[in-house]
């Protein structure tokens, strides 16, 4: 009940920020969008599938990924990085009986629920206006398994952006890293095209790194495009990965306390 009553206060104070988050989410809506109109330029050159892709499930996987990106792409590390460990704030975490994983979850929550509605807004109009070319899961096991993923996709985001902010414990040029990162999951997690366009060796290294199990199988998922036997492989891998971002949050932190100085708090 305690982390329902905080979640409130900080939606509270969130949506006070409603047209800040319309402009990040428009960043965000119109990538994709530019993206799909040069598919649709290739597509009129080359044919009706392209790498088992046809027109229809391009435009749906681009349409989703304005969701995706809106809502399971957190961006916690600056707060984490700047606010708490540079600024001092993380004394106020450190004297209250909450872990400060889930305190900074439920401070993420708000924002990404509301860049999420936008999100969910503009796919819906999309949909009324281009419904032939949008193609969504119409069966219930599909609904569930897609939710699982998307779940577990969200808290893998979760947690690798906490360990990116954690990094600012050591590195003085967090935002060399962060912008780094930023293109590493622009890329690997499939937000510029589905990873079957990839090269191999970019396909290969893009299935060994935990980002398209951040956006690209939630949105294959969604799609129905994922067998059974996929399905499957998708949440155990999702889970592997994590579990093991999670052993490396909990080892930074404790790490990274050691470091921490509240200088002024």
């Amino acid at each position: 009940m305690r982390y329902v009553n905080i979640f409130l206060l900080i939606f509270q104070h969130v949506t006070n920020f409603r047209s800040r988050i319309f402009i990040w989410f428009l960043t965000s809506f119109l990538n994709p969008l530019s993206l799909l109109i040069f598919w649709i330029a290739v597509f009129r050159e080359k044919g009706d599938v392209l790498a088992g892709w046809s027109l229809s499930s391009l435009s749906t996987y681009y349409f989703l990924i304005i969701i995706a990106a809106a809502f399971i792409i957190v961006h916690i590390e600056e707060d984490v990085a700047i606010h708490d460990i540079r600024e001092g704030d993380l004394i106020k975490y450190l004297l209250r009986p909450f872990s400060y994983y889930w305190m900074k979850f439920f401070d993420e929550i708000p924002w990404r629920i509301i860049q999420g509605f936008f999100g969910f807004m503009a796919f819906i109009i999309f949909y009324l206006l281009f419904s032939k070319f949008i193609l969504l899961p119409h069966t219930l096991v599909g609904i569930t398994t897609t939710f699982l993923i998307v779940l577990l996709a969200f808290f893998i985001s979760f947690t690798f952006k906490m360990i990116i902010g954690l990094t600012a414990f050591w590195f003085i040029d967090f935002w060399g890293l962060q912008q780094i990162i930023e293109v590493v999951i622009i890329v690997l997690a499939g937000l510029i095209m589905p990873i079957e366009f990839f090269p191999h060796w970019l396909k290969n290294i893009s299935l060994i790194s935990p980002f398209p199990y951040m956006i690209y199988y939630p949105i294959l998922s969604f799609q129905s495009k994922l067998i059974d036997s996929q399905v499957i492989q998708t949440v155990l891998i999702q889970i592997f990965w994590l579990a093991i971002l999670y052993l490396i949050y909990r080892f930074l932190w404790s790490r990274g306390l050691k470091k921490f100085t509240g200088v002024g708090q």
